[in-house]
């Protein structure tokens, strides 16, 4: 499927009514560094095929867990800086167009009450998983979105598009067809040349994969980008039932590993019971994502997202999620004369 420069062209006469997706963000303290470099790119590769962008930006400092003490790696004064750094970063984005609608997760926001008792039962109250990321802000998102489908991504995400191709309308009509077909993403990572003789979404995912149209089927629910129909995803509500909700409240007994991430929750609610998330094969379209953010990767996102926009990276960065920041310095070096 080619969704070329027409596209765009009948969504601005009219002649194409796009009105069924959200294109969604999440934003925290963390991504005060590079999200006026990230957030941007991510908006153009749909702007024109979605009906609003919606901004999440979670405000809540982590809870206290077995792993993270809030006091030492977000001391209570900075976090609270923070904050307003990144709503400010937000703010401006919105004044320039990137943004239509921000919703600001605050402590004791009345929403997460809506989320505990939706999504999780009742049962999870908590802001943050066990290792300190963020879980209401994902849950949030589906709440907060009024069309049939969203587009989410983690503000860190970096992506290629092909002028004129959005993933996510090739994407749709795929899982349309079929109903246990929950959510989708593009490329989870640059893919291998064509003449190598297998081709995956990557080299190093290892969960089970199988040919559908479009792409391949898998069962894991990536909370780093993603298409999903939540008129399909309200068929798992509330996720925490079942075997999920007796693991739960065995961790929770044992303080280990409470709360369970959202990703675990979408595979064991969702996958666990046959829904499935499709990749698409589609070459147009692929995904990196930085694991680490150390300085060297800062002073050098620019060129990387630079290099993306044309397609092109390092070898060694083909089939691989996680951005090679080695393989990156070693190429943008030789490109200098």
């Amino acid at each position: 499927m080619d969704n070329t420069n027409y596209v765009k062209k009948g969504y601005l006469e009219g002649l194409i009514p796009m009105h069924d997706t959200t294109l969604q963000l999440n934003l925290s303290p963390g991504d005060i560094k590079y999200a006026h470099i990230t957030v941007p790119a991510l908006v153009n590769s749909h702007r024109y095929s979605v009906r609003e962008v919606l901004a999440v930006v979670d405000c809540c400092r982590p809870q206290k867990t077995k792993l993270v003490d809030p006091d030492k790696r977000f001391p209570e004064l900075v976090f609270a800086q923070k904050v307003e750094k990144i709503s400010a970063i937000v703010e401006d984005l919105k004044n320039k167009g990137y943004i239509d609608r921000v919703v600001y997760l605050t402590p004791g926001h009345p929403l997460q009450r809506t989320i505990s008792e939706k999504y999780l039962n009742g049962y999870v109250n908590e802001t943050h998983d066990y290792g300190g990321c963020a879980l209401m802000s994902y849950l949030a998102a589906f709440e907060l979105t009024t069309t049939q489908y969203i587009i989410h991504y983690d503000a860190d995400m970096l992506i290629y598009s092909e002028p004129g191709y959005d993933w996510a309308i090739e994407a749709k009509t795929l899982i349309d067809n079929e109903p246990k077909a929950v959510a989708a993403t593009p490329r989870i990572s640059p893919p291998l040349p064509e003449n190598v003789s297998v081709d995956a979404p990557s080299l190093h995912e290892e969960r089970p994969l199988s040919s559908v149209e479009g792409g391949w089927r898998n069962d894991w629910f990536s909370t780093r980008c993603f298409l999903m129909d939540i008129n399909k995803l309200s068929n798992y509500l509330p996720l925490m039932q079942g075997r999920l909700l007796l693991e739960t409240a065995l961790v929770k007994l044992l303080n280990r590993g409470y709360p369970r991430s959202p990703e675990i929750m979408l595979f064991k609610r969702i996958g666990f019971s046959g829904g499935w998330r499709l990749n698409l094969s589609s070459r147009k379209s692929w995904l990196l994502h930085p694991k680490e953010k150390p300085e060297r990767f800062l002073n050098l996102l620019p060129q990387i997202q630079s290099s993306i926009g044309y397609g092109l990276v390092p070898k060694a960065q083909k089939g691989y999620a996680d951005i090679d920041l080695a393989a990156w310095e070693e190429y943008f070096s030789k490109l200098i004369p």
